[in-house]
């Protein structure tokens, strides 16, 4: 047990089908735009750009070492590179998530929009169901192949930690009202990430397995993880992995200037 690996796995089709990741990236530049044109501001396209670029590189990491692996990749059901799937996960899994959880969250602070904040959380939460329930429910496929398998706590996973320093000093330095609209975000991608972790397990297409990692890249003696370390990890992945990691996308923004603090405008 000591010597074995936890991993986040993939089944169904989202982990190689990738034209759902195209839509979701379509809603997060009309989100851009609304915002743009609504309150007269650019955050929402520094924020674009900061997540595309930073989730972009952190799968490229996680691909190329090795520490997730997606072998599958279509787009419209034509076989795509890495090359083209990384932007298209960057946009998607990081850029999107991102994007809607600052929307919400901005509605949500302003209390002449609150009530619009609930109604887009809720069509949002219909929508990843029905995005998710759309193939029905898979069976998962334990210990075999999959679209993805990632392991949980490599010695790689460190880095998070200063990948989420930006953050923690930001909301430490940062004025009131900025720091509060930071942590209304993080609450909301919290919950969101919650969600979306939940449907995407009762769908079938995702759980947790332990088994060894051998040096070859191959597996041994995997087998599905007890429900209490299943929800362990949906808490991590929830409050780490999207949450703190996706509040960079708006954190340096505001560290280098591009979004300025409403105090000083």
């Amino acid at each position: 047990m000591l010597l074995e690996s936890v991993f986040i796995t993939r089944g169904g089709f989202w982990g190689e089908e990738y034209g759902f990741k195209l839509l979701f990236a379509i809603v997060a530049v009309i989100i851009c735009v609304v915002d743009w044109k609504w309150k007269e501001r650019k955050d929402y396209f520094w924020v674009f750009l900061t997540g595309f670029i930073f989730w972009s590189l952190v799968e490229l990491a996680l691909q190329l070492i090795g520490i997730r692996k997606m072998p599958n990749r279509f787009l419209f059901g034509f076989e795509i590179s890495i090359w083209l799937s990384i932007p298209l996960q960057g946009l998607s899994e990081g850029v999107t998530v991102g994007i809607v959880g600052l929307f919400i969250t901005d509605l949500y602070i302003d209390k002449k929009t609150r009530k619009h904040a609930m109604l887009v959380f809720i069509v949002i939460v219909i929508l990843i169901s029905c995005i998710m329930f759309s193939h029905g429910v898979y069976v998962p496929n334990v210990g075999g192949d999959v679209p993805s398998r990632r392991e949980v706590f490599p010695l790689f996973s460190l880095i998070l930690f200063v990948l989420i320093a930006p953050v923690i000093y930001w909301l430490v330095t940062t004025d009131r009202k900025t720091r509060k609209r930071g942590l209304y975000m993080f609450i909301v991608m919290f919950i969101l990430g919650c969600i979306w972790y939940i449907v995407y397990w009762l769908s079938g297409q995702r759980w947790v397995e332990i088994g060894i990692l051998n040096p070859d890249g191959t597996y041994s003696n995997l087998r599905r993880a007890s429900m209490v370390i299943e929800l362990l990890v949906i808490v991590y992945n929830a409050i780490v992995e999207i949450a703190l990691i996706y509040m960079t996308f708006l954190a340096i923004p505001y560290l280098i200037g591009l979004i300025k603090p409403e105090t000083d405008t």
